[in-house]
This record gives structure tokens, sequence and C-alpha cells, in this order.
């Protein structure tokens, strides 16, 4: 009797203390930021905090920066869909096979990823420098003029996002590695005796099983896009202006620049907001349509 209170005593103690440790480091965190997002508060203990309501909610969103930055948010997504996921994984097609050549060509490709976000934001700062950086010494060479790329209200996001794209296609491609190797070996061996195309294979047996694969890919795209941060800081801090401001560059300004941690809290809660409806929404969306192909198969099979 007393060995199983003793078992039972480890076993609680065991769940208790990871329950403890999450709830005081991701929970606690979570909702003392929602209660700071109701107050006016410079972030100087010994100042009260006074009780605004839904203020900073209304103030947040009835600036044209917070819009702006949300658009600039949808470009890092738009560049994951456009630019990482097919790179990704058209180099996992390539170097999906286990021999020596491959094992090689994935760590050259995974080493971007390796790098520390600050000294990548530095070295491609310096390398698209409006005079003197190395991006427009190679066009100048070849004839072309060079550009302000950092300095350009336009085209100043995109060239960070697609720097952003630069360090995690190595990523994405070890995930999607993953997704190849888990698909068995016996139906692909079927398809080539069957005579079917590298296309067709891809089209209809490689894609199909790889459904769970791209729906990871999807959701930490997406919700990464809308916490995007440090490379963004980095390499412009939000600017020229406003230009590069995404959601977090607000939220750090406003907490840490001007002193308005409940003003900034707002902005975090609603970061937190926008990456959770959309995970959730993502995953409802690409669940009820395999429940729908699952049930046109079973009629079909019926009939």
């Amino acid at each position: 009797m007393n060995h199983r209170k003793r078992k039972i005593g480890v076993a609680v103690t065991l769940l208790l203390i990871p329950a403890v440790i999450y709830s005081l480091f991701f929970i606690y965190p979570i909702l003392y930021t929602f209660y700071l997002s109701t107050m006016k508060w410079n972030g100087i203990a010994q100042v009260d905090k006074v009780f605004v309501g839904l203020d900073n909610f209304i103030k947040l969103f009835s600036q044209k920066v917070f819009y702006k930055s949300l658009w600039n948010a949808l470009v890092f997504i738009i560049v994951s869909l456009v630019v990482i996921f097919p790179i990704s994984f058209s180099l996992a097609m390539m170097v999906s096979k286990k021999n020596k050549v491959n094992g090689a060509l994935r760590t050259i490709y995974y080493i971007p990823t390796l790098l520390p976000m600050a000294a990548t934001g530095m070295m491609w700062t310096f390398l698209l420098t409006k005079n003197g950086g190395a991006v427009n010494a190679i066009l100048e060479f070849f004839g072309m003029a060079g550009q302000d790329w950092l300095g350009n209200t336009k085209m100043a996001i995109w060239v960070v996002a697609l720097v952003n794209a630069w360090m995690f296609v190595g990523s994405n491609m070890l995930v999607f590695i993953t997704g190849l190797t888990a698909i068995p070996g016996d139906m692909i061996e079927a398809s080539i005796v069957d005579g079917a195309s590298s296309f067709q294979r891809i089209i209809h047996i490689i894609i199909p099983n790889m459904k769970e694969t791209f729906k990871i890919f999807l959701t930490s795209a997406i919700a990464g896009s809308i916490k995007v941060f440090d490379i963004i800081y980095v390499m412009t801090d939000g600017g020229p202006g406003t230009a590069t401001d995404v959601p977090a560059t607000l939220m750090y300004d406003q907490a840490f620049l001007y002193s308005k941690f409940g003003y900034g809290s707002s902005i975090g809660v609603v970061i937190l907001m926008l990456a959770l409806m959309i995970t959730f929404g993502l995953n409802h969306v690409l669940d009820e349509k395999d429940e729908v192909r699952k049930t046109h198969k079973k009629r079909r099979g019926a009939v």
C-alpha cells in the first residue's frame, strides 16, 4: 500500500512540475499581458496603473500605421507561400534520397538557418547598402543601375521578406524531406512499374501523402509572419519611416521607446489573437476539406 502511494506521489509530482513551469513562464505572462492591455502605464513599478478598459484597442484600430503593419506581415506570408514553399519543396525532392552527395547538399542548404538572426541581418544590410554594397556593385558591373534596396519605402519590406526567406528555405526543406521519407516506398515503386511519369507521381502520390506536412508548413509560415520581429529590427528598425513596421516592431516601440506598456500590451494581445485565429482557422478549413474528400471517396467506393 505504501509503495502504491509512493508511486502515485511520484506521478503527481512529475505532472505538477511541468504544469507549474508551463503556467509560470507561459500562462502567467499571457494573462498579465491581457491585464496590462486594459491599463495606462509607463512601465515604472512605482507608478500606479490606470484602468482604461478598451481605450488602448480603440486607439490601436484607429491608427493607419497599424493597418500598414498588417499589410507588411501579409507581405511575409506572400513571400513564404510564393518563394519559400516551392523552393524548399523542390530542394527536398532533389536531395531526399540518402547518399553522400545529397547529405552534403542538405547541410549546405541548411547553413543559413544556423546563422544568428542578428548576424544575418547585418550581413545582408551591408550587402544591400546603396553606396558600396556588393549587390549594387555586381549590378553596376553588368551595366545595370544600383538600387536603394532598404531606403525605398515601397521596396524595403519585400527585400527584407526575401532575406527572411533565404534564411528559412533550408529548415523548411528538412520539414518536407521528413514528409517525403514517410511516404511508403512500395507506392512509389508501384507507380514506376505502372509507367507513371515523375510529374504524375508528384501530383497523384507525393502531394496527397504530404498533406499533414503542408499543413505544418502553412501554419508555421503564416503564424511566424504575423509574429516576425528580429529580422525587421536588425535590418531596418521599421524604416524608412514606418515603411517596414510590423505589429511586433510597433509593440516594441510603444512599450520600450515611448514607455507606453499598456498600449504596447494591447498590440501584443492582437498579435496573439491573430496568430491563434489564423492557426485554428487554417487547421479547421484543411481538416474539413480532408473530411469532404474522404466522404466522396467512400461514396465512390460504395457505388
